[in-house]
């Protein structure tokens, strides 16, 4: 009898125990990561002969990226952002690594980056890309 109860007092523990690791894996509610993905053009007008005047900006732009446990490298999350390049990312409080794709010929000026989550809180983050330059008149290869 003894051993039945010991038996059952270790299954309960085993079975509270993957239970409560189960429930703090999922991310509560407001706690994450929230970034917004940018590309940088730049364009370039030749005023002259020879003489060229260039000038760039910053618009949204969609992208996807991967998000890793930095303490495991594992992948947590895979996601791509709207066409007005924001999205948010509920994770667990921790530290992770956020991992830039590249897109239409355009690398990200942003490297892979460490964030810290934490309880109650979404995290700012950006990603930048590249967009090439527009020369007017077009200049041939």
């Amino acid at each position: 009898m003894k051993t039945t109860i010991q038996t059952l007092k270790l299954g309960f523990l085993m079975l509270l125990l993957a239970t409560s690791v189960q429930s703090s894996a999922a991310a509560p509610p407001n706690t994450g990561i929230r970034v917004q993905t940018t590309l940088y053009q730049s364009f370039w007008v030749e005023v002259s002969p020879g003489l060229w005047l260039g000038d760039g900006w910053w618009v949204a732009c969609p992208a996807s990226f991967t998000v890793l446990s930095a303490h495991s490298g594992r992948e947590v999350a895979r996601v791509s952002s709207s066409g007005d390049g924001s999205i948010e990312v509920s994770l667990p409080p921790g530290k992770y690594v956020v991992v830039p794709d590249s897109f239409s010929g355009s690398s990200p000026l942003t490297s892979s980056f460490e964030v810290t989550v934490t309880a109650k809180h979404f995290t700012d983050a950006s990603i930048c890309y590249s967009g090439g330059v527009i020369s007017f008149p077009p200049v041939s290869p």
